[in-house]
């Protein structure tokens, strides 16, 4: 998993716990010296943490990113050592930034974020909020984020 050490980032925790909560219904147990943390929500950061993932002898056959934009930072680490996605490696993103996902070859499998519904319910809180009747503390709100598939992930081989 390449994640982001920057406390900034409101959902670092939570897409952290559900990539480890997925792993476990898989039937897996997340392995923490897999985790890896770039220094900054850049390709190159990402880029330079995945060198050292990539270039360890047991290293991962996939990569799940924080966001698409640290994706992009994979695929280039990969193209520069070789790596074939998504027959060497695996790469999934968060975020669904179309122009990103899109473009990338081959494209980006990511986690598509609700916009329309986050922002709806942003102003339904805040409207409630105006008028007296939302409550005073902040609230939390969990929306289904639906994984786009593309063609970064290998397929089963029959």
């Amino acid at each position: 998993m390449c994640n982001l050490a920057d406390e900034q980032y409101v959902a670092r925790r939570l897409r952290r716990e559900g990539y480890e909560a997925a792993q476990r219904a898989g039937g897996l147990t997340p392995d923490p010296t897999l985790h890896a943390e770039a220094a900054d929500l850049t390709a190159e950061a990402a880029r330079k943490v995945a060198m050292d993932l990539l270039l360890h002898p047991d290293r991962p056959t996939a990569i799940f990113c924080f966001s698409d934009r640290l994706a992009f930072g994979i695929y280039q680490a990969a193209s520069q050592l070789g790596l074939r996605i998504p027959e060497d490696l695996s790469v999934v993103g968060f975020d669904n930034h179309p122009f990103l996902a899109e473009s990338l070859l081959p494209g980006l499998s990511t986690v598509q974020l609700p916009h329309y519904e986050m922002g709806r319910w942003a102003v339904q809180q805040l409207v409630a909020r105006t008028a007296g009747e939302g409550p005073e503390q902040p609230v939390s709100f969990l929306a289904p984020c639906p994984l786009v598939i593309r063609d970064s992930v290998a397929r089963p081989s029959s």
